[in-house]
């Protein structure tokens, strides 16, 4: 693919990394969406490590609508304080310890991108899981809006990569994958409350 088409799907997927949070943002201020605090803590700690592991594998113009995720990410984190949910249990702690010591295992592992890679998205997919949780008992409890707006924005970015590696593209295509059995999965619980009404 062309420079120029790598360039306008990157500025495309920075849009959408801004826009694919108002409908979350708009329905937290609402009370309708209610953020797990630990799951934005792990989420902002690995969107800024995995912009960083991108731009270190040449992901060039792909990584920055990652980095400017992870600014998204820290205002949603700064608002889970007053508006998320109280819903913590005891393994969400240990789900937000894994995430730390991923985002910290990049500082360590510096020389060796891979295996910080590795333990980052293990962290993530780990600190996603609360929200897993809360929504299987809360099925209406997330904006699902912004996770099609973010499966957008990841395949935006996969299509901006300069370069296509496991530091630059695994990131992306794993998401795409989570988020759609995220929604399929809530979809169903959904179904289940609109059957027992």
């Amino acid at each position: 693919m062309t420079q120029e088409i790598k360039i306008i799907a990157s500025a495309l997927a920075s849009i959408v990394s801004l826009v694919a949070y108002i409908p979350y943002l708009v329905d937290m201020f609402r009370g309708k969406n209610k953020p797990h605090l630990y799951t934005w803590i792990s989420i902002f700690l690995i969107t800024i490590t995995v912009g960083l592991t991108q731009l270190a594998g040449g992901g060039g113009v792909g990584a920055i609508p990652t980095l400017i995720g992870a600014v998204v990410n820290g205002v949603i984190l700064f608002y889970c304080f007053k508006f998320g949910t109280k819903d913590v249990i005891p393994t969400d702690k240990i789900f937000l310890t894994i995430a730390i010591i991923g985002a910290a295992s990049f500082l360590i592992l510096g020389k060796y991108p891979t295996l910080s890679l590795s333990i980052v998205t293990i962290a993530e997919v780990a600190s996603f899981i609360p929200t897993f949780r809360k929504t299987r008992n809360e099925p209406y409890s997330e904006s699902l809006t912004s996770y099609y707006l973010l499966v957008l924005k990841l395949s935006l970015i996969l299509v901006a990569l300069e370069k296509y590696n496991l530091l630059t593209a695994s990131y992306s295509i794993l998401w795409i994958l989570i988020f759609a059995i995220f929604l399929l999965t809530t979809y169903r619980w959904r179904s289940k409350i609109m059957r027992t009404k």
